[in-house]
């Protein structure tokens, strides 16, 4: 098999980092976001990268009648770590003057999962804690699809070393195909029972690389493009693609899975049916197209810490123009990293010069990253600037959000509580009695990380509700049925005589919570429905009492800023608390507005700020442990707990 150049391909690898950028951008056209489903561009490249691989290799078995894997390795390593390393190194200086302490430190982690390839591991684990900060503010989350293309390149080359001596073609396709439906079977059964994980996994990946592996081994022959067949359906797979773009969605999509049987089809479709009299071939090989592949893979490593960066140096949500700039920016940088990086590192660069280079460069990120870990050099001056800003105020979210799981931790004896356990109960709660044997009413918060706020709030303020003893039990919004068994053979339940239910309530709280309230009063039990608490959609990155503070340079007024959250409340909340209302009087129990412990409607203002000016929630609305106490304070205030 000889290896011609196809600049179609690389057309197709514009169409798929130009999708990735749109996509990431988040540019949002009558409440829609523009090209929703161009994550898929991601899946495009897996296909292409093991279609080309695959070629590779096996011309390379033709030639030499065997495969070099030091040779393999050596090419992919003068492809990949180059323009990664010199996105990194850049990142650096911008990371240190920008990132809070905590994102400092997750920061350097992450340069290091992506240089030792186990990014996309990484990610699963830090973005499946509740609570973790937003994706589009990893500036290296990207590089979870690196990770899995080259954790497959682990195993593919010496399989195919191994194989090609000893099978046939026929043989080698037949086995690519089983590995091929293999993996599809356990995608889909991996992304029914965990679609996060399944997301970042590998295994749950390597079908459509392997999908691109299929193309390479039929007989080029076959590919010639001229027939009526390659002319009807290579337009077609291209209106396919761009409409899937433009409509999947990936939050209610089964993704990796069956509906990504079709992208990953029509890709290879682009593939195999191409040829020159084609009209899409020669739109995808036009110039533009092929210069955009070309830069592809620098235009991915550049665009999100570009836009990460950006989005958290931004006070007010990012604009047309702040987005304009960030295009702009990663297309210069990438075509003066592919010119000046990426082709003479790959191609023209001495072995021992290479070498150097990369050992001084990984030296340079491994110290950023033990700088990190054993010091705080890196975060001396950013932590010092923003201390003035925010005053008595902790800067750190994460930190605030830590802090406010402590008073549950300490009740559970040594037990790690946290919020990446937020929607089940700790082993404390599920076997131990809280309550004591005196004449008090017992009351059993229950619910998911809102719950915790709620149980702080009346727990922290004990004092002030002398009728009273409060414990909690962790509950997924979706009220599972092992969890409700554990619920009701929990001691503290058994002891209860108010059950306080208090999650965020989900969209299908009014099928799920009626057989809950109807199972806790057959139960004995006095049900009290407190209402979701109030959200806030802050004007920027940040949340709103930190969007002020960063506004202003804390020079602002807090009671200004309590009015601008009035104005700044989720509406969809506010409807969902009306129908719980309703639902509650409907089932015969108590309902306590949450709402009114943070908001007065009548002053058109809303707690964000204590009195004493303290940040009261560390995001869009869990509470800090000063705001908790403070709300707490507010309920004892109102006689807001009823006593029967």
């Amino acid at each position: 098999m000889s290896i011609r150049y196809r600049p179609e391909i690389d057309g197709l690898r514009a169409l798929a980092v130009l999708s990735v950028l749109v996509y990431h951008l988040k540019i949002s056209l009558g409440g829609e976001v523009l090209f929703k489903g161009g994550f898929l561009g991601v899946d495009i490249f897996f296909v292409i990268s093991g279609f080309l691989i695959t070629r590779i290799l096996i011309a390379e078995f033709e030639r030499e009648r065997r495969v070099s894997l030091a040779g393999f390795y050596l090419r992919r390593v003068r492809r990949i770590m180059p323009p990664l390393l010199l996105v990194m190194i850049c990142s650096l200086p911008v990371a240190f003057f920008l990132l809070l302490p905590s994102e400092i430190e997750r920061f350097a982690q992450s340069l290091m999962a992506a240089l030792l390839f186990f990014s996309n591991f990484f990610w699963f684990f830090e973005l499946k804690e509740y609570g973790a900060q937003s994706g589009l503010l990893q500036p290296f989350l990207h590089t979870w699809s690196l990770s899995i293309e080259e954790q497959f390149y682990l195993f593919f080359p010496a399989f195919m070393a191994l194989v090609l001596p000893r099978m046939s073609r026929r043989g080698l396709l037949s086995v690519l195909v089983a590995l091929f439906v293999v993996s599809l079977a356990l995608s889909v059964a991996t992304t029914q029972l965990r679609a996060d994980f399944s997301f970042f996994s590998p295994v749950s990946r390597a079908w459509e690389l392997l999908a691109g592996a299929i193309m390479a081994m039929i007989p080029a022959r076959q590919q010639d493009g001229r027939g009526s067949v390659a002319r009807i359906v290579q337009p077609l797979a291209l209106v396919f693609l761009v409409g899937c773009m433009l409509t999947f969605d990936l939050a209610g999509l089964a993704h990796p899975g069956l509906p990504t049987v079709p992208v990953v089809l029509a890709t290879c479709a682009l593939i195999y049916c191409a040829g020159p009299g084609l009209i899409v071939t020669r739109l995808l090989s036009s110039g533009p197209m092929v210069w955009v592949g070309r830069l592809s893979y620098s235009l991915y490593l550049w665009h999100f810490p570009i836009f990460a960066f950006g989005r958290l140096s931004s006070v007010e949500t990012p604009g047309a123009a702040d987005m304009a700039l960030w295009i702009a920016l990663t297309f210069a940088l990438s075509w003066i990293g592919y010119h000046i990086v990426e082709t003479p590192f790959r191609r023209t660069l001495g072995s021992r010069a290479f070498a150097l280079s990369m050992t001084g460069a990984v030296a340079l990120v491994a110290g950023f990253y033990g700088l990190s870990e054993r010091t705080t050099l890196l975060t001396q001056g950013r932590a010092a600037e923003l201390a003035e800003i925010y005053g008595p105020n902790d800067f750190d979210n994460e930190r605030l959000r830590d802090v406010s799981w402590t008073p549950l931790a300490q009740l559970a004896g040594g037990e790690e509580i946290g919020a990446w356990n937020a929607h089940e109960p700790s082993r404390n709660e599920a076997t131990q009695l809280w309550f004591g044997d005196d004449a008090r009413r017992n009351v059993l918060v229950v619910g998911n990380s809102h719950s915790k706020d709620m149980f702080n709030a009346l727990y922290l303020n004990r004092a002030l509700f002398p009728g009273y003893e409060f414990a909690r039990f962790g509950l997924d919004g979706q009220f599972p049925a092992e969890q409700m068994q554990e619920l009701t053979d929990a001691p503290n339940y058994k002891a209860a005589d108010i059950i306080l239910l208090a999650p965020r309530y989900n969209t299908e709280f009014e099928t799920l919570l009626p057989p809950v309230i109807e199972r806790m009063k057959a139960d004995g039990k006095e049900v009290i429905v407190v209402g979701n608490t109030v959200e806030f959609i802050s004007p920027g990155e940040q949340p709103i009492f930190d969007w002020y503070m960063l506004q202003y340079h804390g020079k602002g007024n807090l009671d200004r800023a309590n009015e601008i959250a009035f104005g700044a409340q989720a509406t969809q909340v506010r409807d969902r608390n009306a129908r719980l209302r309703d639902l509650a009087g409907a089932l015969g129990v108590t309902y306590l507005s949450r709402h009114d412990l943070i908001c007065e409607d009548a002053a058109k203002t809303c707690a964000i700020a204590t009195p004493e000016g303290m940040k009261t929630m560390y995001d869009y609305g869990h509470w800090t442990i000063e705001g908790a106490q403070h709300f707490g304070r507010v309920a004892a205030e109102r006689n807001w707990l009823p006593v029967n």
